[in-house]
């Protein structure tokens, strides 16, 4: 066994001595981190400035060798962070965040990603409370763009974390299998639907995440997982009241990489294939532009080649998963490409 494999993933810094009369914190916030910048910093602020009732707040971060001096300012500012400290190579979204899950004090563990700010005071407690119900798992909240963002990257974020709609109320949207289901038996996009997971803004129960940990996966942890916690008998929850500011500006080359690691785990764990061929590829080009030119005749024009681009991605994806399939390679080698 080699001595990498023997080492531990995290390697704390600085942690004060146990006090066994200190109090359990009642929530813990985890974020992993990689030249997490001023944004970090707004992330910290927002985190320490919530409402929750009077309980304690335990903080920690996984840095990945950061060298933006975020993590330094984060320290001053922010003296009782716990910080711990991943190799870089090392890093996995799965391994990590279980790992900070399992270090966290507090039962109920908030996931963030490093750039996405809880908004409001009240974005803990609120999604503390759904966990309330024993039955769920882990809920997760809703994305809403910084300020900006275009129209095509509100479309998008609406489309995957929608809004609560008209008249709806502040209640949780829960999700489980039905009555004796399998979840392999579903076709592949209620699979998808049901299992859906998002830890740019959750929160998830650390004993749950002890028997069902987050997999390895360098994208889409958070769906493998959701999809392990409805064949285990639990329920997910999604908050739409509860929200993150929280988008990535489309770069191309960024929208086919996320789409081809997307459609990797898509089509090699769920079966869906959702672009099967270059022809299919074309179709779902020319079908979306109505939907773009509600948007306006220049949004539609630059929304053509960041839809060709998602779209190739997709294709790319699945065509990574059936090669993987056929050849008996290890799973992740082809969404790394």
């Amino acid at each position: 066994m080699s001595s990498v494999a023997t080492q531990p993933l995290l390697v704390e810094h600085g942690r004060p001595a146990a006090d066994a009369s200190a109090t359990v914190p009642r929530i813990a916030v985890a974020i992993p981190t990689l030249n997490g910048g001023a944004r970090l910093l707004e992330l910290l602020d927002a985190v320490h400035s919530q409402d929750l009732n009077g309980g304690d707040l335990e903080v920690l971060i996984a840095d990945s060798e950061s060298d933006d001096a975020s993590i330094a300012e984060a320290l001053r500012r922010f003296p009782k962070l716990r910080l711990f400290t991943v190799e870089r190579r090392r890093f996995n979204h799965g391994l990590v965040r279980s790992a900070m899950v399992e270090a966290a004090r507090a039962e109920r563990v908030a996931l963030f990603s490093q750039d996405a700010v809880p908004v409001g005071s009240r974005y803990l407690s609120n999604l503390a409370a759904v966990l309330e119900d024993e039955r769920v798992a882990g809920v997760y909240a809703r994305q809403v763009p910084r300020p900006g963002a275009d129209p095509l990257v509100r479309a998008t974020l609406e489309h995957w974390t929608p809004s609560p709609g008209e008249g709806a109320g502040r209640e949780p949207l829960h999700r489980a299998l039905p009555g004796g289901t399998p979840l392999a038996s579903l076709p592949p996009r209620e699979r998808m639907r049901l299992a859906r997971f998002d830890n740019v803004g959750s929160m998830v129960r650390a004993e749950v995440v002890a028997r069902l940990p987050f997999p390895a996966r360098p994208f889409g942890e958070d769906l493998a997982w959701g999809a392990s916690v409805l064949a285990a008998g639990l329920r997910l929850a999604y908050l739409p009241t509860a929200c993150v500011e929280h988008h990535h500006d489309p770069l191309i080359s960024e929208t086919f990489r996320r789409n081809r690691l997307a459609h990797f785990q898509a089509r090699d764990e769920f079966g869906l294939h959702a672009v099967p061929d270059l022809p299919h590829l074309a179709r779902a080009l020319v079908a979306g532009l109505p939907a773009d030119l509600e948007n306006g005749t220049i949004w539609a024009l630059r929304g053509l080649p960041r839809r060709g681009a998602a779209l190739l991605g997709q294709w790319a994806g699945a065509r990574d998963a059936l090669r993987v399939a056929t050849d008996s390679s290890p799973r992740d080698s082809a969404s790394t490409a």
